[in-house]
């Protein structure tokens, strides 16, 4: 890694701060470690965090003072006598809309969010309504060619109906939403759904998108959207922590992400992983450990695994050579959770990514919920979430996963509970998403979950694929060079990570 990325940070004083181990301390164990983690410091750091988001706005998006609050708050945590704690600061480039609108037979609509990933513009013709969800080619009569398509929000992603919509001619498209809660939209990029370019679009709320559809009929009625921002420069930054102790040429990697989106206090998207980490990292001071261990807090999940992917982006290659694994911890508090877990050998998902490597940490995940008496399924490794960048570079990995907007089927609340026919986060990337919105047991669950591989692999790594081969690492960025936006990497999706196949 590039020392010049990396900013050591001075002791901070807390009385949360607990003390280095004793000289001789016992090797860690994973029954060991687990009995010291509790819910009610769960439940205590989740207050402290949505008090954070409260106090600002009611978010934690990158770039947000509840951001820059959360990661203070997270060094608080972090006993310093245990760890090197770290900051990689880096820049990224923000959208910034200046005027989003849409106009419909002289009526300013007033619920209205501007896509990210789309393009900038303003469109005036003639608004005319699609029927069914948009989603297919035969859902465009020819009439629609110059004009505005009005689609109704669901059952297929933003960004297939926006590029049905412009491969059937529409000019633009307004796509309302199907529930009440408003939304944050992104779209993605135009090459995921086989075009070259997205058409300007906007996202009205229910109640408007519903009285438009009712006026319209099977007419039209004249509008103009408008859809237009500029890019901005703004400053984030990594925290990573490592044990002093342990082999540093042998180091176990542990990443969650520290934003929200800015709708929401993200207390489960992804402060259950954010906390998890930190209770998981205190309690291992008790003991000492064989191969080092190096809890990882990455920024700007939101916007692309951004954090993480200019952390591998800037490793090299002796650094990613010392790097055993990386474990991915996101939303492990899901109210209506199930337990997934990466399918790191590709024996249910097939996956260019499966590896020998990624299968056994798959098996110690799978090997934990056995002896916890608990059940768990696999779910794709698509490279959908904060561990793609390891992958990129040769790393293998793992983690687990609770759940996001996807529908929870019969066969899953067989297996764990809960709704079936209802999201397994019902509060997904939404303001709702607060201390109300977590499931306890789950929580702890998914928290003793981490601890049990970080025990295992901090105390051995016999039998695991390291040294490995030496990788070709992906192209090098420039220290400066500002990270862009990738929204076709990311969370929305049944059983995917934490990061986006677009919201539908």
């Amino acid at each position: 890694m590039k020392s010049t990325a990396l900013l050591i940070l001075p002791t901070l004083a807390s009385s949360l701060v607990a003390a280095a181990p004793a000289p001789g301390a016992p090797l860690v164990e994973s029954n060991k470690l687990r009995r010291v983690l509790y819910r009610s410091n769960l439940e205590a750091r989740a207050t402290e965090l949505f008090n954070i988001a409260k106090l600002n706005k009611g978010t934690r998006a990158w770039g947000t003072p509840g951001h820059w609050e959360t990661l203070d708050w997270i060094e608080r945590q972090i006993p310093k006598d245990y760890y090197n704690v770290e900051r990689q600061y880096f820049n990224i480039s923000r959208t910034v809309h200046d005027e989003v609108s849409v106009t419909v037979d002289g009526v300013a609509q007033t619920q209205v969010n501007g896509f990210t990933g789309g393009p900038n513009g303003t469109v005036s013709a003639p608004l005319i309504a699609i029927p069914n969800f948009g989603c297919n080619a035969s859902d465009y009569p020819a009439s629609v060619a110059g004009k505005i398509a009005l689609v109704h929000r669901g059952s297929c992603n933003f960004g297939q109906k926006n590029a049905r919509a412009g491969t059937a001619g529409a000019a633009g498209l307004v796509i309302w939403n199907n529930d009440p809660t408003p939304l944050t939209p992104t779209l993605g990029t135009p090459d995921l759904y086989n075009v070259t370019e997205f058409i300007v679009a906007l996202f009205i709320g229910q109640a408007e998108g519903s009285a438009i559809v009712e006026k319209i009929g099977t007419g039209s009625v004249p509008a103009t959207i408008k859809s237009l921002f500029h890019f901005d420069i703004d400053l984030t930054a990594n925290i990573i922590a490592t044990t002093k102790g342990g082999n540093q040429n042998a180091i176990i990697t542990s990443g969650a992400h520290t934003d929200s989106v800015p709708a929401g206090p993200g207390i489960n998207d992804n402060g259950s992983g954010t906390i998890a980490q930190i209770e998981v990292a205190k309690a291992l001071t008790k003991f000492s450990v064989n191969n080092a261990i190096r809890f990882c807090w990455w920024a700007a999940e939101e916007d692309g695994l951004l954090g993480s992917e200019y952390y591998t982006s800037h490793i090299s290659a002796a650094e990613a050579a010392k790097i055993v694994m990386n474990l991915n911890f996101d939303m492990l508090a899901s109210p209506n959770y199930l337990y997934s877990i990466y399918d790191g050998d590709g024996s249910t998902f097939a996956s260019p990514y499966a590896s020998t490597g990624s299968g056994l940490i798959e098996q110690t995940f799978i090997d934990f919920f056995v002896e916890d008496g608990k059940t768990s399924v696999p779910t794709e490794f698509d490279g959908r979430s904060d561990y793609d960048g390891f992958l990129q570079v040769g790393i293998p990995a793992g983690g687990v996963f609770m759940g996001a907007e996807g529908i929870k089927t019969e066969e899953e609340q067989k297996l764990f509970g809960g709704t079936a026919g209802k999201p397994y986060d019902h509060c997904y990337h939404q303001a709702c998403d607060d201390t109300n919105n977590l499931d306890y047991g789950a929580f702890i669950t998914g928290t003793k979950s981490m601890a049990d591989a970080i025990a295992k692999y901090g105390r051995s790594i016999e039998g695991f694929p390291f040294p490995r081969p030496a990788a070709k690492l992906t192209p090098r960025r420039l220290e400066g060079e500002p990270m862009i936006p990738n929204r076709a990497k990311g969370k929305h999706g049944k059983h995917g990570g934490c990061s986006q196949r677009q919201e539908a």
